[in-house]
């Protein structure tokens, strides 16, 4: 099932609380999320996240966890995230309000490619993250390539070279 990806950013707070993971930047969490999906894509055949994911300059942007979690400058992330939803309690003064999604517990399969993710680079850092996806043959790099080289941010990394890039960077494609 996709998730909208500030409830897979959530997941992947609590986890690194729980695991003692202390520079949870906003940069790294981007590359977590990204890298979640890529492997959902993979080895499920489904995507993990429902937003689009962007070429930007610095690698494979998701918007939401962009700005949901920018005010963190380069320090590391210690509350989940937040959503405007549409309440759909008929006696509630306000018909809006602000939660903080999650994945289910029940979703092991989620949970596993968090944990997965987690396991190969929860360790590493922001930069050796972002340096990974901008690896000649990356997602990334094959949507920059397509669109003159990245001057511009707006373009969407399909989920079709997410997978087919990701597959081959695993050693599980052509």
């Amino acid at each position: 099932m996709a998730y909208s990806a500030i409830a897979v950013a959530n997941a992947f707070i609590e986890k690194a609380k729980s695991r003692g993971i202390k520079d949870l930047t906003p940069m790294k969490l981007q590359k977590l999320v990204f890298y979640a999906h890529a492997w959902s894509l993979v080895m499920n055949d489904s995507p993990l996240v429902k937003d689009k994911i962007y070429a930007w300059p610095y690698g494979p942007v998701i918007e939401s966890v962009y700005h949901e979690f920018k005010g963190y400058g380069s320090t590391n992330i210690t509350t989940p995230g937040t959503e405007f939803v549409w309440d759909d309690n008929p006696n509630a003064i306000v018909q809006a309000k602000y939660v903080a999604p999650k994945i289910p517990p029940s979703d092991s399969m989620t949970m596993s490619v968090i944990d997965a993710i987690l396991d190969a680079y929860g360790d590493e850092s922001a930069i050796s993250l972002s340096n990974l996806t901008h690896r000649p043959g990356s997602a990334w790099a094959a949507t920059q390539d397509t669109h003159g080289g990245g001057t511009v941010r707006n373009f969407v990394i399909p989920d079709q070279i997410i997978k087919e890039c990701t597959a081959r960077e695993l050693g599980l494609g052509d």
